[in-house]
């Protein structure tokens, strides 16, 4: 069984209308939702083996607040996940977002890519099958700035995996958690 978690980078500050895109930092309301999901992944106990991040301000800036909750010790000895910043990923359409997921090492299991929409959004539609409960619903209506999306493969390597393969086990947004 392989494990794919999708996240939107958190929301990004506009003060700067002279900023280019790629520079946009996370505002405040994104590092209070970076905050909450890193409650929440802590919690869960979510620590992908390897993550792959879109090298702009925001998504990086999304990984550093959360990759100490994520790369918390577990007492395997591991120093926590791998992080591979893909440029590749920088609003990548779903078909190069998919090969970067079917390109990942066989020993991964779990993995983890931070990136932007509408890609990532159309890439978890096109991947999530079915769901558990009405997760599949919220997600299709609505992919918001630092929501994360689980999906699960029954499948023994990246490469298997096909379009409607997945079962989308969970979707969160930050406004479902507890400040």
């Amino acid at each position: 069984m392989l494990r794919l978690w999708l996240l939107r980078h958190a929301k990004s500050a506009w003060d700067d209308p002279g900023l280019d895109d790629f520079a946009r930092p996370l505002s405040p309301r994104g590092k209070k939702a970076c905050r909450r999901l890193g409650r929440h992944m802590a919690e869960r106990g979510i620590r992908p083996d390897l993550v792959l991040c879109s090298p702009a301000a925001r998504t990086r800036q999304t990984w550093e607040r959360l990759e100490k909750r994520v790369a918390a010790p577990s007492g395997d000895g591991g120093d926590g996940p791998k992080v591979r910043f893909e440029p590749a990923l920088y609003l990548a359409e779903p078909p190069a977002l998919f090969a970067l997921v079917r390109a990942a090492p066989k020993r991964c299991r779990e993995l983890m890519v931070i990136g932007h929409n509408p890609g990532l959004e159309d890439l978890a539609r096109d991947l999530a099958g079915s769901s558990s409960g009405d997760a599949l619903e919220r997600m299709g209506a609505k992919f918001p700035t630092a929501a994360l999306a689980e999906i699960a493969f029954p499948a023994m390597t990246w490469g298997e995996i096909t379009a409607g393969s997945g079962f989308l086990a969970s979707f969160v947004v930050p406004a479902q958690l507890d400040d």
